[in-house]
């Protein structure tokens, strides 16, 4: 009869997750990404919002892992009915005049990014900015600028660029959130865009 029960053993378990140096970690991670999407000036997110939503077409633009933030906002953009494309993929036509490009580089120094915001402008296209670093080539060069600041104005326990990246996935599937509002767009709708040739 020493046995523990299998139901006080699953009751134990809730407790000892809670108490587990992940969850603790994640609820920090949280706790900072909530900071830095509070820290970002709201007339300038705005300001994106109507830029994506103005633009003949929208083009992403960011290297290693904020490009693959950058490949999850294209995709719900596109599921969002907005022409998105992702630089660098072998379907991505020119950008041109009307075009917005959408950079991510959190120290805002990435040559390649900062290479294709200036092809965007010599070709006629605007470009916007999210980066932690105001006094970056990129953050200048940038015709709309958001300023993220992970790590430069709210600390992080995380290494490199994590909290960049975090908090630009969540202000990403928020401005498109907000945006399916706007135009009242039905999950429907969204749920016919998504990919079927898997």
């Amino acid at each position: 009869m020493g046995d523990t029960m299998p139901s006080q053993a699953a009751a134990a378990r809730p407790d000892e997750f809670m108490r587990s140096p992940v969850t603790a970690r994640a609820q920090e991670i949280i706790g900072e990404i909530r900071q830095v999407v509070g820290a970002v000036d709201p007339a300038a997110i705005a300001a994106l919002l109507g830029a994506v939503g103005q633009a003949r077409r929208v083009f992403f633009d960011a290297q290693g892992r904020s490009g693959l933030v950058a490949r999850a906002w294209t995709m719900r953009w596109m599921h969002l009915g907005v022409t998105s494309y992702m630089t660098g993929e072998t379907v991505t036509p020119a950008i041109g005049e009307g075009d917005l490009l959408v950079c991510l580089s959190a120290r805002g120094r990435t040559g390649a990014t900062i290479a294709h915001a200036a092809t965007a402008h010599a070709a006629g296209a605007r470009m916007a900015a999210l980066t932690t670093t105001p006094d970056s080539r990129l953050a200048a060069a940038a015709d709309l600028l958001v300023l993220v600041p992970a790590g430069n104005g709210v600390a992080s326990v995380q290494h490199a660029g994590s909290l960049f990246e975090q908090a630009c996935l969540i202000l990403g599937d928020a401005m498109c959130g907000v945006f399916q509002q706007q135009r009242v767009i039905s999950d429907t709708e969204l749920d016919a865009r998504h990919a079927n040739l898997l």
